[in-house]
């Protein structure tokens, strides 16, 4: 199994919900003032990455509901899969961790039913456990005496706008201001174009991203891949920096579950 790609699903809701809780707000110290372009009610989008860049600085924790919707073949048959759940992150002087717990899904016009779902990093293993299935499924990303931050995986597998370097985004990006019908009156809209020679252009045609113009938090992520599927993610609900118990990122193995582990097979300091 392709270790970064295994669960590419799951690692673009990871670094929509994480590049929110990094957003600045209006009032944070230190945030680079945003200047106004020349179109109204635009900023300059170099000072947007900045202020973006500067928050996630100072970001130690976040809980955010997240609405997650995946539309498979929308040119077709445009089956359409809605997950609802929570978002928690906690960063210590030890490690970061993470876990999205699920617990709606919604498939086209069908009553939504009950169909939890976690998926945990803890920054050596990456889990999945599906109550439904009784399956837990592991993936070592990192050492255990050399764990990972959480945005390091991401950037592995994903675009961080706000985390990765500017210079490196517009290499492997073409980045702009962009603008439609359809936009918020109070959001400012990005768009990010594959480049032909970025490592993502296996898995992303492009990306749009919503930012709310006056508190800096994006409101929507819209991903398109390069299989012709879309992943539309909103948030609501947001807390940040907020005090978060390291038990929520506990899950004692639910009794008669399968688990499939699979540990690192270079035990050295590169990363599969």
């Amino acid at each position: 199994m392709n270790r970064k790609l295994s669960l590419p699903c799951f690692l673009i809701v990871l670094n929509g919900c994480l590049l929110t809780f990094a957003a600045p707000s209006p009032n944070e110290p230190n945030t680079p003032p945003v200047r106004q372009a020349a179109e109204p009610n635009q900023v300059a989008l170099d000072d947007v990455l900045a202020s973006m860049h500067t928050a996630t600085q100072k970001l130690t924790s976040a809980q955010t509901d997240i609405f997650y919707l995946t539309i498979e073949d929308p040119d077709l048959l445009a089956t359409n899969i809605l997950r609802t759940g929570v978002l928690y992150y906690l960063k210590d002087d030890q490690r970061s961790h993470l876990r999205i717990h699920f617990n709606n899904l919604k498939q086209d016009d069908f009553e939504p039913e009950e169909r939890p779902e976690d998926y945990l990093f803890d920054g050596v293993w990456l889990t999945r456990i599906d109550y439904k299935l009784k399956q837990i499924d592991a993936f070592q990303q990192a050492p255990e005496d050399k764990p990972a931050d959480v945005f390091e995986l991401i950037r592995q597998n994903f675009p961080l706008v706000g985390f990765s370097d500017i210079k490196t985004l517009n290499k492997d990006f073409t980045i702009s201001l962009a603008h439609s019908a359809q936009d918020p009156c109070d959001s400012i809209h990005l768009l990010l174009t594959t480049n032909p020679q970025s490592p993502f252009a296996k898995e992303y045609a492009k990306i749009d991203f919503w930012i709310n113009n006056s508190s800096f938090l994006p409101a929507r992520i819209l991903a398109y891949s390069v299989q012709g599927d879309l992943h539309d993610i909103r948030f609501s609900n947001l807390q940040i920096n907020k005090n978060l118990e390291k038990a929520v990122f506990t899950i004692e193995k639910p009794s008669g579950f399968r688990e499939n582990r699979e540990p690192l097979k270079n035990t050295g300091n590169e990363r599969k």
